[in-house]
């Protein structure tokens, strides 16, 4: 980074360039080539300019630094990613970012930004971050076992002809030639052992503008075949806000930790808030260390309404020690048919402050009952960062088989006091339903 340094609006000294040999808060070292500017408050315009792939950036970025009191202006041009320092006289200035080309923007606050100088500064600092971009960019970011060496995209607008071409893995491909409009974006020739984990999956749709900014991230994982985890009987229902399903998975090593879930449109586009997969860990740390093949039970709490989850799917994926993952399994919620279990009596009770024991009577007029899903919930700060909601944990990852509900003990990390209440999900082999909760452990 170079330093330019201008001199004081307050002189009618010319602009002269000072080598600047160091700059902290509160001392300014510069070796002088004819000149010394006047001192402080000084006004320190700091530039990070960064460019796309296949974007021009501009020589020069011009600012204009206007005093509010005496309404006068003065123009500084800087190369990009250079630091301009102005000795300024006290007051209120804003500085506006201009003369930008229309594909470089400042994504955060704006062109135009507001500094007080104080007699008692030394120097006030602006910084802006310019993003130079083309009008559409492609990535794939591809990591784990034998990973593909490149890729088919292709670009095809609602009207007009497509793009087809090859990029490469963990590489970027940009265009500055489509027009504005919207689009849709494919990756092909991904092999079998990989998954293709992005929102969307290998189909994503943009709006390209004619300030570009486009992009397209597609995140490709490849696993070792001979150990990835295989995912089979997936079943999914919702309840009262939860998603709970049920899944069994073979692993050939027995090291698989988690799984990721999500609800979309059937098209692999997430519906949940923030457009965010969700992800558990842990199915070796309970009931399912000491099997190849798992049956799991699990719930998420996602405060989604049943208009919300009507005709979406459910998406599971299954991932080990070693970063190898299942191929991605669906299925659509509410399509498995039959009857939800009904759930005659439940109750979870205190014993002597050291647990808290659950009992649940149930029945399913289809006989095809699971498990069941254990959740606490408990005092904001108990399980994570205190952020002003009650916690909520799992007893165990991987669920539970049959409708024996394990003691919860309250003498660890957990106490009895932090229990607000228990909750219990009831599912069957056709992903129906129940939930029942307890929020009374005193009797």
């Amino acid at each position: 980074m170079r330093f330019q340094i201008v001199t004081s609006v307050r002189s009618s000294i010319a602009a002269t360039r000072f080598c600047v040999a160091a700059l902290v808060p509160f001392l300014l070292a510069a070796c002088k080539d004819s000149t010394s500017p006047p001192g402080p408050p000084y006004l320190a315009i700091v530039t990070n300019l960064t460019t796309w792939k296949g974007a021009t950036a501009p020589s020069t970025v011009r600012y204009t630094v206007r005093d509010l009191t005496t309404s006068k202006s003065r123009e500084v041009l800087a190369a990009p990613n250079d630091t301009t320092i102005l000795s300024l006289a006290p007051g209120n200035y804003v500085v506006l970012a201009d003369s930008l080309p229309s594909r470089c923007v400042i994504p955060r606050g704006g062109n135009q930004q507001g500094i007080t100088l104080l007699e008692t500064d030394n120097t006030g600092i602006v910084r802006w971050s310019i993003e130079c971009r083309t009008l559409v960019s492609i990535a794939v970011l591809t990591d784990g076992f034998d990973v593909d060496r490149e890729f088919v995209y292709r670009v095809r607008p609602l009207n007009g002809a497509e793009v087809t071409g090859i990029v490469a893995a963990n590489d970027t491909v940009s265009f500055d030639n489509l027009a504005t409009g919207d689009y849709v974006i494919d990756i092909g020739g991904v092999a079998e052992n990989c998954t293709v984990t992005n929102d969307g999956g290998f189909r994503q749709r943009i709006s390209v503008e004619g300030t570009g900014g486009a992009a397209v991230v597609f995140r490709v994982i490849c696993s070792d075949p001979a150990k990835r985890p295989r995912v089979f009987d997936f079943l999914s229902g919702y309840d009262l806000g939860a998603s709970v399903f049920t899944f069994k998975v073979y692993d050939p090593d027995h090291d698989i930790i988690g799984y990721y879930l999500d609800i979309t449109d059937c098209n692999g586009n997430s519906v949940l808030p923030l457009q965010r997969e969700r992800v558990r860990r842990g199915l070796r740390g309970g009931r399912g260390q000491s099997y190849d093949t798992l049956t799991v039970v699990g719930a998420f709490e996602f405060g989604l309404t049943p208009e919300e989850m009507r005709g979406k799917c459910t998406e599971l994926r299954v991932f080990d020690n070693a970063t190898n993952q299942s191929t991605i399994v669906v299925h659509k919620i509410g399509s498995g048919g039959g009857s939800a279990p009904f759930v005659r009596f439940f109750n979870s009770y205190l014993i002597d402050q050291s647990y808290i024991a659950s009992t649940i009577e149930a029945s399913d007029p289809d006989n095809d009952i699971v498990g069941h899903f254990v959740l606490v919930r408990t005092r904001d700060g108990v399980l994570g960062p205190p952020d002003g909601n009650p916690d909520l944990g799992s007893m165990d990852a991987a669920g539970y088989i049959g409708l024996d509900i394990p003691l919860i003990p309250t003498t660890g990390r957990l106490k009895w006091d932090d229990v607000y209440s228990v909750i219990v999900y009831v599912i069957d082999s056709r992903g129906n339903v129940t939930r029942v909760q307890d929020d009374d452990l005193l009797r």
